[in-house]
């Protein structure tokens, strides 16, 4: 195996994962993205509403990350593919902690980035395995944040640039739907329900691209053999 962090290697195991699990993780995906949207709409525009929203949001990553996690287990370790329940099984006992950690990295992020642009993208660099981790290892709230950093230590510009071309490419594929939102073609139920199968496809990309980096940096952090 290449001592190295390879970003073509990253997204190729993110893709082929999807590829094999994708008759599971679509439908997992639209199922999920419908219900926290609903969940969303339900709360309203106030401002208590949208901090909950958000909350919501986050929770929504972090069950996908959990879901994506298992995936990526099963197909690393060679052993047979975890049914769709077994998915879900697996994806609610992290779900509590997860949501908390990515709360507390998206108010980081946003003080970070009230400041200047930098600190904002270092921590979004240093955390970038943040969910993996609590999915994976189960550490303390606290103690996720230093795990995330030790992994990432000494591959930073890599994760960076795995991290921007991943954000390039949701938001690329985002864009035409932005601007049939944007110019009102169809409804709000059409355009969540268009919204909902997209997310269904690239959110759990995105997640698997996160879980793979994590388990290749996971991979760097242990002595070779020829060590």
């Amino acid at each position: 195996m290449e001592r190295e962090l390879s970003v073509g290697g990253v997204f190729g195991t993110a893709f082929s994962a999807f590829r094999e699990r994708a008759r599971v993780l679509v439908p997992i995906g639209f199922a999920v993205s419908i219900l926290f949207s609903a969940i969303a709409a339900l709360l309203g525009q106030g401002f208590v509403e949208v901090i909950v929203a958000n909350i919501v949001d986050t929770a929504y990553f972090a069950f996908l990350t959990a879901v994506a996690m298992v995936v990526l287990r099963d197909a690393g370790g060679d052993r047979p593919a975890s049914s769709a329940g077994e998915l879900l099984a697996n994806a609610l006992p992290p779900l509590p902690v997860a949501t908390l950690v990515g709360v507390l990295a998206t108010l980081g992020l946003i003080g970070a980035g009230l400041l200047l642009v930098v600190p904002a993208l270092y921590l979004l660099t240093i955390w970038a395995v943040l969910l993996p981790v609590v999915v994976v290892e189960r550490p303390g709230v606290f103690d996720a944040f230093g795990r995330s950093r030790q992994l990432v230590r000494g591959n930073g510009w890599k994760v960076f640039g795995i991290i921007l071309l991943l954000s390039l490419i949701v938001v690329v594929t985002g864009l035409p739907f932005v601007f049939l939102h944007l110019h009102h073609v169809g409804g709000e139920l059409e355009w969540r329900l268009v919204r909902a199968l997209v997310s269904s496809v690239t959110d759990p990309f995105m997640v698997l691209v996160i879980g793979a980096l994590y388990y290749r940096l996971l991979d760097l952090g242990r002595p070779s053999v020829l060590e």
